[in-house]
Order: C-alpha cells, then structure tokens, then sequence
C-alpha cells in the first residue's frame, strides 16, 4: 500500500515522519492518504472537511433565520410606534395654550407618545389623563383628582401642522387653541 501526504499528497516512505515536500508533521496513520483499488486517491482531511462543510451551512442558515427574526421585529416595533395604537403622531410634543374658554392661560398641554397627558407650567409637569384619536376624532380622559368620563371632540390642524383648535364637545362656548 502506498502512503501519500494528507496536505500536498506527495509519496510518503513508511518511516517517514515529516512530509518532504511540504514539511507537515505526519503524526498517525489515520492521518495519511491511501490509495483505493480504483486508483482514487482518499485523504483524511477529505473525511474531515465534509462534516464541516455542513456545520459552515448550517451556521448561513441560522444567521438568515436570525436575520429574517430582527428584521420582523424591527418592523412590528416600527409599525407599534408609528403606526399601531390610537395616538395620532402630530399631536404628540408640547403645545402652548393660545386660549382656553376665553381666558388666558400661560402654560403647556403635553401629549406624549404612549398617551400620556400632561400639563406644564414654570418648568413643572403634572399628569392629568390619557389621550388618544379614535377616527376624525380626539378623546381626552381626565384623572387629575378623580376619573372624568371620556370626552371626544372635533379638532383641526392649520398653519402647517403647527397650530391646533380642539373643538368644544358641546358646541358652545370657546375651543382650546394650541401652537407648539
């Protein structure tokens, strides 16, 4: 039987130890080639190297499945922020009150993205309900001191965006005017 060199598969005498063609250690018989009775050539390091071709396959695949998975996450938590629940983007930051019931007050009515509201003055926020938009339609939910029920009212946007009018439900008396 003939010995050849597992690297370069160069022949190989039976006492050699190192190959002298390319200079690798030969360390067991395991480790050199054989000739078939075909006269195919068989390294060991064929052997090897078609269980790790499959492992390398198998790593691509669950880094396209991985991959796939961040991707739909990434687009739920998107469609979640943006686009899911009932808070109508352009309202939410912070808007100074132009007029209130014919008064006027100093302040700010803050809606924020998750439908908290609150209402600010000299740097101080307080929580006073929830907010939401349910069709063409704006819902405040008061709890400042006690539950309130939920009232809806008509809005309108004008000035680019920039400038709100929150109709009175009842359709008397004033609407609340906000600028941001």
């Amino acid at each position: 039987m003939t010995r050849y060199c597992p690297s370069c598969g160069s022949n190989l005498n039976t006492e050699d130890k190192f190959c002298l063609n390319c200079g690798i250690k030969i360390e067991s018989k395991n480790q050199i080639m054989t000739q078939t009775s075909k006269e195919e050539k068989v390294y060991p390091s064929q052997q090897i190297y078609q269980p790790l071709q499959n492992k390398k396959s198998n790593i691509k695949l669950i880094m396209v499945i991985i991959a796939i998975i961040l991707i739909i996450v990434i687009i739920a938590i998107v469609f979640i922020i943006f686009i899911g629940g009932n808070y109508d983007r352009r309202f939410v930051g912070t808007w100074t009150i132009q007029s209130s019931g014919g008064t006027t007050f100093e302040g700010t009515i803050i809606f924020e993205s998750n439908g908290d509201l609150k209402t600010g003055y000299q740097g101080i926020q307080i929580s006073i309900g929830k907010w939401s938009t349910e069709g063409d339609r704006f819902c405040l939910e008061y709890t400042l001191g006690s539950s309130y029920p939920k009232i809806c009212c008509n809005y309108s946007f004008y000035g680019g965006g920039n400038s709100l009018i929150i109709y009175n439900p009842t359709g008397e008396g004033n609407n609340l005017a906000l600028v941001k």
